[in-house]
């Protein structure tokens, strides 16, 4: 059972529901739960995570609701289900939170709707496509699905609507031989220290992006649902290649890359959305601070002025956030943990223009938990320049 641990602030300290941060204890000390993304509802949070199975390698389906002040008020399992991949979408007209998981029978992506007092309203099993690796919401409502089909070795890239129909899409092959679907079981397994950045996104109406592993290495592509991409910033292997995109207009993209164990963040890059290119020719030099192998996004804030926010992890295990302005200048920096080693999961920006991050921290030293940071907008501005 889930038990909130009770983080007091002072007075002349923001209110609970503007700022706050709060760990998520549980009675089960050897539990283990993996974060995915939090989405806000109508009344608080929803944080979507992974959890330890007994009957199963695959991590379970976990949901857990906040207040607005981030309080733990209730959770559930969905134990017929496995795998959950964010993004989570909060869907304004039915207020039914969204995100995808795996039947762990047939293989399938299943697509999950949830109210926002975390009963089921929705689970439609999207049938043929099977180990969803990502997703993400479509300007037209609808989703974009990443996934993985082990009988032909090919990346699957597809749109999904909201009830679950599939209305287009296209698969490209990972090459033949078996050494890069065992990368893509460990990812599921979890049994990695260097997860996989799978992530998927609309450069503009129907045309598409996703980043995975496509003709043996762990590549960006552009498609438009043809044959053949567009375009591919390959990676090596997946010893190089990108972490994370942000389209920011045409061509140009914010981009967090990795070559190797080492980091590079970039806050505009032309891409070639049109020819193949290398991920090698975009890394300017190791951005020392930063962990090997981090879990990072990118993010845009509006303040008034607009700021690429850039999350990931530091060697001293704090949860790391860059700003850049238009310029590509550095405009401030936020870390998140001082005593308690933190790791990342996900960045959202609030209703109220606060930023919503989700990771983890330890308890005791040795009990990893989830941990939900609020930051106010206040807070914000008083670190950026």
């Amino acid at each position: 059972m889930l038990i909130p641990l009770l983080l007091s602030c002072a007075d002349d300290e923001p209110s609970l529901s503007e700022s706050f941060l709060k760990i998520y204890d549980d009675s089960d000390l050897d539990v283990t739960y993996r974060p995915i993304d939090v989405v806000e509802t109508v009344d608080g949070f929803i944080v979507l995570a992974g959890t330890e199975l007994s009957k199963s390698d695959f991590m379970g389906v976990k949901l857990m609701k906040m207040d607005k002040e981030g309080n733990f008020e209730y959770d559930s399992d969905l134990t017929d289900y496995v795998v959950p991949v964010g993004n989570m979408y909060l869907n304004e007209t039915d207020s039914n939170s969204y995100f995808f998981v795996m039947n762990p029978t047939s293989l399938e992506a299943v697509l999950i709707g949830v109210n926002p007092q975390l009963e089921v309203q929705t689970e439609t099993l999207i049938g043929g496509l099977n180990y969803p690796l990502s997703s993400a919401v479509l300007s037209n409502g609808n989703f974009l699905l990443q996934s993985y089909d082990p009988l032909t070795q090919e990346t699957e890239i597809s749109e999904v609507s909201l009830d679950g129909s599939f209305l287009g899409g296209n698969s490209y092959s990972i090459g033949p031989g078996d050494d890069v679907e065992e990368e893509i079981i460990n990812h599921y397994l979890n049994a990695s220290e260097r997860p996989l950045p799978f992530f998927c996104g609309e450069v503009s109406s129907g045309n598409y992006y996703f980043n995975g592993f496509y003709n043996y290495s762990f590549s960006l592509v552009f498609t438009d649902f043809g044959d053949a991409p567009n375009g591919v910033v390959q990676g090596q292997s997946s010893n190089a290649g990108l972490r994370a995109v942000m389209p920011i207009s045409g061509s140009d993209f914010a981009v967090a890359g990795f070559q190797f164990d080492a980091n590079f963040q970039l806050a505009t890059a032309t891409l070639s959305t049109g020819g193949t290119t290398s991920s090698v020719d975009l890394f300017t030099g190791n951005m020392a601070e930063i962990k090997p192998y981090t879990p990072t996004q990118i993010i845009n804030y509006n303040n008034g002025s607009s700021y690429s926010v850039f999350a990931s992890e530091t060697k001293g295990r704090q949860i790391l956030l860059n700003f850049y302005d238009n310029s590509g200048a550095i405009s401030g920096v936020h870390r998140i943990g001082h005593i308690n080693p933190f790791t990342f999961a996900s960045i959202k920006t609030g209703s109220d223009n606060s930023l919503l991050v989700l990771g983890t921290t330890f308890v005791a030293e040795r009990f990893e938990r989830i941990a939900l940071k609020k930051i106010s907008e206040n807070e914000i501005s008083a670190f950026l320049n």
